[in-house]
């Protein structure tokens, strides 16, 4: 990445893990609708890939809710009350989402992509947003680097908080990612998590989500 400030390097990763997993379940939905059926061998990794994709979602708006928005708002001017009324929006219909995965089948995929894709449309203008607003020029005049480490590992442990299951929820994160991009990620996590706990002992549960990881 491009920049260096410890705050929009963090943004834009956890950007890039939710935009690809949004465009993931689209192209699946896709295939699936071609197929006229979801693979036996697939069916129940996907239900656990959208299942992490909203809580991974849903917890990144939370942090920024709580804890980065209170602090930009005098210090940054951005548009705020849009941000947070997508956010409102989003988890909406992320709640849908958890709703149709109950029982999810071949039938329910139509509708499925079409509330996917209505997430997307919302998500997409609203990164650009925070994008635009949020740079390291604009932050680093106002808060300074120690600072900004505080912040992020604040809004990690938040964000960890929030995620759900870390079964499932820190694989989707660590391979939604790839090359230089996850080693930079998972550099922050204990060496138990990234070289024990997640590829050995909890790949049992993460492991159909294989076929939608990078």
């Amino acid at each position: 990445m491009i920049e260096t400030n410890p705050i929009v390097k963090g943004l834009l990763t956890i950007h890039k893990v939710i935009t690809r997993g949004l465009r993931t379940s689209i192209q699946k939905c896709d295939e699936y609708l071609v197929k006229q059926a979801i693979p036996p061998e697939e069916a129940a990794g996907f239900t656990i890939y959208l299942t992490s994709l909203r809580y991974i979602t849903h917890s990144h708006h939370l942090s920024e809710d709580d804890i980065s928005f209170p602090i930009f708002r005098d210090l940054i001017e951005a548009p705020y009350n849009q941000l947070m009324d997508d956010h409102v929006k989003i988890a909406s219909l992320l709640d849908t989402l958890d709703q149709q995965l109950s029982g999810l089948s071949f039938a329910g995929i139509g509708n499925l992509r079409t509330l996917i894709v209505e997430i997307e449309s919302l998500w997409l203008p609203h990164i650009r947003i925070e994008e635009e607003n949020f740079t390291s020029d604009r932050i680093d005049k106002v808060i300074e680097k120690e600072k900004q480490v505080k912040i992020v590992e604040k809004m990690s442990r938040h964000g960890i908080e929030n995620s759900g299951p870390g079964p499932t929820s820190l694989p989707f994160l660590f391979y939604n990612l790839e090359g230089k991009e996850r080693e930079d990620f998972m550099m922050h996590f204990p060496w138990i998590v990234k070289k024990i706990l997640v590829p050995i002992i909890w790949k049992v549960k993460w492991k159909p989500m294989k076929p939608f990881l990078l």
